[in-house]
């Protein structure tokens, strides 16, 4: 376990530095002020702890729960181009909440202040978006900027880098942790904040499970008895990874799909190729 670690820092460190042409490309984070490293307690299938996920958003339509997603900055949450919402009523995002079914938040590890609820003012879906399979991915603006707090924070994004820099970088990634209120049974939403940690599995066991291409813009990743269930859509693919700012919970990619039955493992949006392509609308709507 020790070399695996070492191994990974060694490979960090021999990417971080990449060239485009004589350019050289520092990567860099979306916003500074992200949560450094949380206290992350992963334990399969179980609840998380209370303040180890404050990039944490629901999304809301009319007054049901229909996607997670993750704040990246204080205007911005990212989630999944499918969970844009099907009717005309206007999209609310809640952050800082832990258990969907109580109006006080508190475990053994200690209390958080409410959560905050803001309404969307634009969406923007990226416009190859045609179903599940490719460009699943969508930016949320909120009405007015987040204010920081201890349950309330974004998660970290990596800009910067070639497209060799990124794809070495997610494929250095061991296991991932993915966080959610989707189902945990049949017909039960879940409660408070799940987290599971899942094993980075080649693309090619996705796409014999699915019969569907996956590229570069894809993560697949699972693990035999534990998965990601309806609710789950658009939140967050995270791992902790060195930066030059220290250690980081890093967002590497979204929920996109996986087996209606709640069994075998999930196909994610990897982020890391649309860095541009969020940067602009966030720099183009500020």
């Amino acid at each position: 376990m020790v070399h695996a670690v070492v191994l990974f820092v060694c490979l960090y460190l021999a990417i971080l530095q990449v060239s485009t042409g004589a350019e050289t490309v520092q990567p860099y984070l979306l916003d500074p002020q992200c949560a450094k490293e949380v206290n992350v307690h992963v334990i399969n299938g179980q609840n998380a702890n209370i303040l180890s996920n404050p990039w944490m958003a629901q999304i809301i339509e009319g007054k049901n729960f229909i996607c997670g997603g993750s704040l990246i900055t204080s205007r911005y949450v990212l989630t999944a181009a499918h969970c844009r919402g099907k009717t005309n009523q206007r999209l609310k995002i809640r952050l800082g909440d832990y258990n969907i079914g109580t109006q006080f938040d508190c475990t053994n590890d200690g209390c958080i202040p409410r959560p905050q609820e803001y309404t969307v003012s634009q969406t923007f879906v990226h416009r190859s978006f045609v179903e599940y399979h490719k460009y699943d991915l969508a930016l949320m603006r909120l009405n007015v900027a987040v204010s920081y707090g201890v349950h309330i924070r974004p998660v970290c994004m990596l800009l910067g880098g070639n497209s060799n820099w990124r794809w070495n970088l997610v494929q250095s990634i061991p296991s991932f942790n993915v966080t959610g209120w989707g189902r945990t049974a049949s017909t039960v939403v879940s409660f408070p904040l799940q987290q599971i940690e899942l094993q980075h599995y080649d693309n090619s066991q996705c796409i014999r499970t699915f019969s569907r291409q996956l590229d570069h813009t894809h993560i697949c990743a699972g693990q035999p008895y534990s998965f990601t269930c309806n609710g789950d859509s658009g939140g967050p693919l995270t791992a902790k990874a060195p930066t030059a700012a220290g250690n980081h919970i890093i967002l590497f990619g979204v929920v996109s799909y996986g087996f209606n039955q709640c069994n075998g493992p999930t196909v994610f949006t990897n982020v890391l190729p649309y860095t541009n392509w969020i940067l602009w609308h966030i720099n183009h709507y500020p």
